[in-house]
C-alpha cells in the first residue's frame, strides 16, 4: 500500500512540470489527496483510457456505519458508499442538495476521471483535451471546479457551468488546481512555478494568494459563503497542519497526537472536516467544531478520508476496505 512518504515530493513534480509524464501527475495527484490505495497509481501513459459514455441508473449504494457515536450534534453518521459502475476505485470530494462530484478510475487509478452523480444517474465530465480529470467542488448553483491535466502533464484549473468548461489558470503559475466554490462563485484552490506553490482566491476575476506564515507550502481546499478558507500548511520539517483563514488572519490546525492533519472542508457555521495520520500511520476523518475535535472512522475499514462538509452536516470522503479498495462516501 502506497503510503503520503513514499509518493514523489510534489516540488520535484514542478520542476519538471513542463515535460512530466501522467505517471508522476497520478503520484502527485494521491500526494494532494492523500489517498491510500492497494494498487499502483501509477499512471502508464501506453494504457491511458477514454471514460465511457453517460450512463443511467445504477445499483450502487451500500450502507457503511461509522465508528463515531460522540458528534458535536450527538448523533452518529451513516454514510452511503457511492462507487462509479465497473470503477475499481472511486472517490467523492464534494455535494450539493442534488449532486456530488469525485473521481474514478477503471484500472485501480492509474487514470483518473472527473464524474457527478444525481440520484442514480452517473455522468462523466468530458473535458476537451484532457488526460486525466477530477471534479473537486460543487456550490448550491451546480457550479463545478475540478483539475484537468493535459497530454503533456499540466495541470488546470477549470469551471464547468453546466453548459460550458472554462479553464482557469493562475497567472505565470506552470500549474493551477481549483478545489473549491462557493455560492457567490468565489474560487480557492493551489498554483506553483518551478520553486513555489501557494493557495489562491479567485474573486471577480482576480486571483490573490494566500501563504500561510513561514510555509514551505500552502494549499487552499475550501471556501464557505462567510469567505472563511480552509487547507493546509507544510512546515520546514515537511509536516503538514491544516489552517483556517478567516477575516485575514491564519489559525492552524492539528488533530491532538496526529503526526500531521489535512483541513479539506467548512461549512457556513465553521465546522471544519478533514484528515489526519496517526502516529501507527492510519488515516482517519475528523470535524472540528467549538474547539472540540472528532475522530471519524468508517467500521471495518483501514483508512478513513473527509473532503467537504455542507450546512446541513453531510460529509463526503473515502474509505479503502479490507480487500484495499477505495470507495467514495457520502454520509450525515
Amino acid at each position: 500500500m502506497i503510503k503520503k512518504s513514499e509518493v514523489i515530493l510534489f516540488a520535484t513534480l514542478l520542476c519538471i512540470a513542463v515535460v512530466v509524464t501522467p505517471s508522476l501527475q497520478a503520484q502527485s495527484l494521491h500526494e494532494e489527496r492523500g489517498n491510500h490505495m492497494g494498487a499502483s497509481p501509477l499512471m502508464n501513459p501506453d494504457e491511458l483510457r477514454t471514460a465511457p459514455p453517460d450512463i443511467g441508473s445504477a445499483n450502487t449504494v451500500t450502507e457503511a456505519s461509522v465508528n463515531n457515536p460522540q458528534q458535536p450534534d450527538g448523533k452518529a453518521i451513516s454514510f452511503t458508499t457511492i462507487d462509479y459502475p465497473g470503477a475499481s476505485y472511486s472517490l467523492v470530494l464534494d455535494t450539493n442538495a442534488s449532486t456530488a462530484v469525485g473521481m474514478f478510475s477503471f484500472d485501480a487509478g492509474n487514470t483518473v476521471h472527473a464524474f457527478s452523480i444525481k440520484g442514480t444517474k452517473y455522468k462523466t465530465l468530458a473535458i476537451p483535451g484532457s488526460s486525466a480529470s477530477w471534479a473537486a467542488g460543487i456550490n448550491t448553483g451546480g457550479q463545478i471546479v475540478g483539475v484537468s491535466v493535459d497530454m503533456s502533464g499540466t495541470w488546470h484549473g477549470f469551471v464547468e457551468n453546466g453548459t460550458s468548461i472554462t479553464p482557469l489558470d493562475y497567472p505565470g503559475a506552470l500549474m493551477t488546481a481549483a478545489d473549491d466554490i462557493n455560492d457567490s462563485g468565489e474560487i480557492v484552490g493551489f498554483h506553483a512555478d518551478s520553486s513555489n506553490q501557494g493557495g489562491f482566491l479567485y474573486k471577480a476575476g482576480t486571483f490573490t494568494n494566500i501563504s500561510f506564515p513561514g510555509s514551505a507550502r500552502t494549499q487552499a481546499f475550501a471556501i464557505n459563503t462567510n469567505g472563511d478558507i480552509v487547507g493546509r500548511w507544510k512546515d520546514v520539517a515537511n509536516v503538514y497542519h491544516g489552517y483556517v483563514l478567516k477575516n485575514g488572519v491564519f489559525t492552524s490546525l492539528d488533530f491532538p497526537q496526529a503526526v500531521y492533519t489535512d483541513s479539506w472542508g467548512i461549512n457556513d457555521a465553521g465546522t471544519i472536516s478533514g484528515t489526519y495520520d496517526d502516529a501507527a500511520g492510519l488515516e482517519h476523518g475528523y470535524t472540528y467544531a467549538n474547539g472540540t475535535f472528532t475522530k471519524i472512522d468508517v467500521v471495518g475499514a483501514s483508512f478513513t478520508e473527509l473532503y467537504h462538509i455542507k450546512n446541513n452536516g453531510t460529509i463526503v470522503g473515502s474509505f479503502v476496505d479490507s480487500l484495499s479498495e477505495t470507495h467514495g462516501i457520502k454520509g450525515h
